[in-house]
């Protein structure tokens, strides 16, 4: 009896593992003519050349064979930083060129609209920038196997407890090629990393059920957060006991 529980209980988690919703992870998924929800084109940007923080959103510029820069659908955003990757030229965290310094990863949620610190890691979904030209800057390499989220489940399954649909969000930051590679690492020490805006992906694959694009998925842009070293806080904070100080005086 108690082999059959454990072979039960085994089963189960198989089941469980392998009715988990999977998704396309890939930020160019077009075919001719684009369909809207359905194929995606978006891009990924150095900081924008006055940095003030993370821009999301789809350029106006419409993608096509021979616009390669351009977004589906189009958008209103303007982006002043160049693409990431589409060569190996450059070193070091202003090396937008270089794809391989660059990654990405999925963080993702079960059900629509979940808040996003509840968002985690999807597995198998770290990947680098595409190299081959500079007709592919701004698209990652999309992982060999389509990722599945945890506590999902496909469409058409029949399984009404998980959800068929993830709340996610593409995150991507300067790696070093491997010197921080995580994104919570590239946070920590201040290199350029960026996250661009939430949103749903409806009808998750799995079984006979082709997995879905990054449908709602928009372009977005790094950003490098300048921290003052303690010599210019210090200075700044004397500074300001001065200037009080002297205001202090005058009114007397």
């Amino acid at each position: 009896m108690k082999k059959l529980l454990i072979a039960g209980m085994t089963l189960a988690g198989a089941i469980g593992v392998f009715a988990q919703g999977a998704l396309v992870f890939n930020n160019f998924a077009t075919a001719t003519p684009n369909v809207a929800g359905v194929n995606v084109v978006f891009h990924i940007y150095s900081p924008q050349l006055v940095d003030t923080g993370t821009v999301t959103g789809n350029s106006s510029v419409a993608y096509s064979t021979s616009v390669r820069s351009g977004d589906f659908p189009t958008g209103t955003q303007t982006y002043t930083g160049a693409l990431l990757g589409g060569s190996t030229v450059g070193t070091g965290a202003t090396g937008w060129a270089n794809g391989n310094d660059y990654s990405v990863d999925l963080v993702a949620a079960p059900g629509d609209n979940a808040a996003l610190s509840s968002l985690v890691l999807v597995a198998g979904t770290t990947t680098t920038f595409r190299t081959t030209s500079a007709a592919v800057a701004g698209w990652f390499v999309a992982p060999s196997t389509d990722p599945t989220i945890p506590g999902t489940t496909f469409s058409g399954s029949g399984d009404i407890i998980d959800p068929t649909s993830a709340s996610v969000a593409v995150q991507a930051w300067y790696s070093g090629n491997g010197a921080y590679p995580t994104y919570a690492a590239a946070v920590a020490a201040d290199v350029p990393h960026g996250q661009g805006a939430e949103f749903n992906v409806d009808g998750l694959g799995g079984g006979t059920i082709s997995p879905p694009n990054l449908a709602n998925g928009q372009s977005f842009s790094l950003t490098t957060y300048t921290v003052p070293e303690p010599g210019m806080i210090a200075l700044g904070v004397m500074g300001a006991c001065a200037f009080l100080a002297r205001r202090r005086m005058l009114k007397k």
